[in-house]
């Protein structure tokens, strides 16, 4: 079907949502004959496509060519989207076409909880949390929908809002079995995202890539830097991104001079809602302005056209790199970004990561299901049936088959067992009266947890003098050039108490610097690679000064800590260094494997670091109403250990002289 064919099927779609721009964009032409087919369809191009216009258009053509049901008071399509500041933008996008079309659109969120269930309107704009909330309270008004878009789904998706999604749509076709699935997403690794969450997905993917320039600049000469690029390129509206909210709010300061004086604007989530809205409009309006922002932008909210995007040290991983430079240059084929660095080894990871970027290695996490999300929807679930009560078989029903019976019925057990589910009569089940009430309040329906990631204040159990900080609890770790041994943890102050226990030298020379990073573990033998190109891939360096073995990994921090932490539970003294390199103490390597820990070991590091490592995971809200057992198969789950380690089994170890490993991140 070509443009033509197309814009005579939009016979109420075209003028409103087409005719501004003349054409179709590529991604329209080949998702539109599909929806208009009712396929179940998953869209997947970059951010900026039109996406949402190639969606929503065909699914209003269809509700009008079914004459079957009225529109008018009756919920047709439901569109969830994962934050409220989306649903928010898509409200202001998309409510004149919709208008115009002769449909009336409405938002439901913790922000605008209100609704009119007398009048629906038939296209409802929400988030996960209050598709829960409606699911429960008044699951009636879904009795007509025609369609689900799930938007952005990339962003929930292997995450416990994702799997609580899943759970959400199982109830959903309980009450309307026969309906039309739209899933859309950014460019990801995993084509078969779409089968999670309905049957019979179209994939539509349109492999457009965008041009990536960047420069990249120590964060020593950022402010003049800064400057100079944007007069020698004369760019007018500037995207900063910065990894700490602190960050945001200082360099707004410092940036606040010609050309911008005055137009330098702050976002990020410990701003109220409304001041976060102004700045969005404010943004949108400026012809020249710089917005300091932190995740929060991450997302596709209108601020208009960015010349450019500035990223302050490297994000977590490649996908948050490319969703970020993604905001930027969004009407060309063309990216530019300056990627700030503060040592020389965070220029090696924005190497690594815009080359992945350009090539479309992303390196996302493989999908792994979160058990936390039983007993949030066993909640849920319960609460919705609470006039007559429900049976175990029933929860089996909903939550199978994300998670196993098993999963189930111990996790069920366990909320009995607690009080927190109650039975009203032989086989039939009820939440307890305390969590009817929690319910009542609205605090149920969301699986997002409060995260710290994990970060403590070091001090010197002898002078109490701070040291530094960690992102880990470790037995023995290293910390300004010294080798510490844990004592105490107040793990709600965030502080670790140690002890000296003297010089190290030998690491010392080896790394210095920050940078721990938290990225995949895949992306290991790429960085490696560029340390010692002459070596392959999966061969990685170690030496020895005669007692201690030093093995160069580059894993991270939080895969660094469970391996050394893992070994040291077998006898092995292993001590790792930022998340870069093994101190072995007193070992020397008897071939060329990597000293690869054993599964129980691993269990036990997880079992004794729970809360750290959920808090630095983002287990989900109802992680600890999970029975202790799933609770470390959760986490030995969402770290991929079977992946890991079988990743480590391919490594070899290569001996190269000590010299060669003094390499220096300063």
């Amino acid at each position: 079907m070509n443009g033509q064919e197309i814009k005579a099927r939009l016979t109420r779609t075209w003028h409103p949502f087409f005719s501004r721009f003349g054409k179709f964009l590529p991604i329209q032409e080949l998702v539109i004959p599909h929806i208009l087919a009712c396929e179940n369809t998953v869209v997947i191009s970059p951010a900026a496509s039109g996406k949402t216009e190639a969606v929503i258009a065909p699914l209003i053509e269809n509700l009008f060519r079914d004459d079957s049901t009225p529109l008018r008071g009756v919920l047709k399509i439901l569109y969830i989207s994962p934050t409220r500041a989306l649903v928010n933008d898509l409200f202001k996008r998309l409510f004149s076409p919709v208008e115009y079309s002769g449909l009336t659109l409405g938002r439901k969120t913790g922000d605008r909880p209100t609704l009119d269930y007398k009048n629906l309107p038939q296209i409802l704009l929400t988030t996960p949390e209050s598709f829960d909330s409606l699911l429960t309270r008044r699951p009636r008004i879904f009795l007509d929908l025609y369609a689900v878009v799930l938007d952005e789904i990339h962003l929930l998706d292997n995450t416990p809002r994702g799997d609580q999604l899943r759970v959400l749509l199982n109830r959903l076709r309980r009450i309307r079995k026969e309906l039309h699935y739209c899933a859309l997403s950014a460019t990801i690794d995993d084509l078969h995202i779409g089968e999670r969450y309905f049957d019979s997905p179209k994939v539509c993917l349109l492999k457009q890539r965008r041009e990536i320039e960047y420069d990249l600049i120590s964060g020593k000469e950022f402010t003049g830097k800064f400057f100079e690029i944007v007069k020698k390129r004369g760019f007018k509206k500037i995207l900063v991104f910065f990894n700490a909210r602190s960050l945001a709010e200082i360099f707004s300061r410092r940036l606040n001079r010609p050309p911008f004086q005055n137009a330098v604007f702050v976002h990020h989530a410990s701003l109220q809602k409304l001041r976060r809205e102004e700045v969005e409009e404010e943004m949108n309006r400026s012809e020249r302005a710089v917005l300091c922002a932190t995740s929060t932008l991450e997302l596709g909210i209108d601020i208009g056209d960015i010349d450019c995007v500035v990223l302050y040290r490297p994000p977590y991983d490649v996908s948050s790199l490319l969703q970020r430079i993604g905001r930027g240059n969004r009407r060309t084929d063309r990216l530019f970004a300056i990627g700030v660095y503060t040592d020389a080894w965070e220029k090696l990871l924005f190497e690594t990561f815009f080359e992945c970027a350009w090539s479309g290695r992303l390196f996302d996490r493989q999908y792994r299901v979160s058990l936390s999300v039983i007993p949030q929807q066993i909640y849920s679930y319960l609460y919705q049936r609470r006039r007559i009560g429900t049976t175990i078989r029933s929860l089996y029903n909903v939550l199978e088959p994300i998670f196993t019976k098993e999963q189930i019925r111990a996790v069920f057990q366990r909320l009995l067992k607690d009080g927190k589910v109650q039975e009203g009569r032989p086989g039939i089940y009820y939440d307890s009266s305390k969590m009817e009430k929690k319910i009542e309040r609205g605090k149920i329906h969301s699986n997002i947890a409060e995260i710290s990631f994990g970060e403590f204040d070091v001090f010197n159990l002898e002078t109490d003098e701070l040291i530094g900080r960690v992102f880990y609890v470790k037995k023995r770790f290293i910390l300004g050039g010294r080798c510490w041994e844990t004592v105490r943890v107040r793990d709600k102050k965030k502080k670790i108490y140690a002890r000296l226990l003297g010089d190290m030298d030998g690491a010392v020379k080896i790394f210095e610097g920050k940078g721990e990073g938290n990225y995949n573990y895949l992306l290991s033998p790429l960085l490696k690679k560029k340390l010692f190109p002459e070596l392959p891939l999966l061969e990685f360096p170690f030496s020895s000064d005669g007692s201690n073995t030093y093995i160069l990994h580059l894993f991270g921090s939080l895969y660094g800590f469970i391996t050394a932490e893992a070994l040291y539970e077998e006898g092995i003294d292993a001590v790792d260094i930022d998340g870069r390199v093994f101190l072995l103490k007193a070992f020397q390597t008897v071939d060329d494997r990597f000293p690869l820990p054993k599964v129980e070991s691993i269990k036990i590091v997880i079992k004794r670091n729970i809360s750290r490592l959920e808090d630095a995971l983002g287990s989900g809200a109802y992680f600890y109403d999970l029975p202790v057992k799933y609770q470390i198969e959760d986490h030995y789950s969402t770290l991929d250990i079977e992946g890991f380690l079988e990743f480590l089994s391919r490594i070899r170890l290569s001996y190269v002289e000590r010299d060669r490993l003094r390499i220096r991140f300063s």
